[in-house]
């Protein structure tokens, strides 16, 4: 289970206004992403104070980063499909405009899961550069 990040999830959400569909749906799919995986519910975070497990569980840390808990609150122990990596590059604040609007030509193929194996391998790379880093 991962450790719930408050300040993580208004980012996320705050994208929600975007004027591109696209976009704010790709931003709600990412929120309720990290509320289940933090094993916390709406009503959890819209609650005056978390009570949810996840939310008594402190960050770990090492030399180096965060143990235990991934980009965006996502957990580290398996590997994001084609389509979670997709949305993250995508709302890095990292990932260079023009990865942005290349990768917006590709959303509707993601969607459907009809990307080729070489645009997986170049997804994989993008996320590990803009968002893993």
């Amino acid at each position: 289970m991962s450790t719930f990040n408050r300040t993580t999830l208004v980012k996320v959400l705050e994208i929600l206004d975007s004027s591109n569909a696209g976009e704010a749906l790709a931003a709600a799919k990412l929120a309720s992403t990290m509320l289940r995986e933090a094993g916390l519910t709406w009503y959890d975070v819209l609650a005056p104070e978390i009570h949810g497990r996840a939310a008594q569980a402190p960050a770990t840390r090492a030399i180096g980063g965060t143990i235990g808990s991934g980009p965006f609150g996502y957990r580290r122990d398996r590997e994001l499909s084609p389509h979670e990596q997709f949305f993250m590059v995508l709302l890095s604040p990292r990932t260079p405009m023009e990865i942005k609007r290349k990768l917006r030509s590709w959303e509707a193929r993601v969607l459907d899961g009809e990307i080729t194996p070489q645009e997986t391998q170049d997804l994989r790379f993008m996320y590990q550069s803009f968002v893993v880093g």
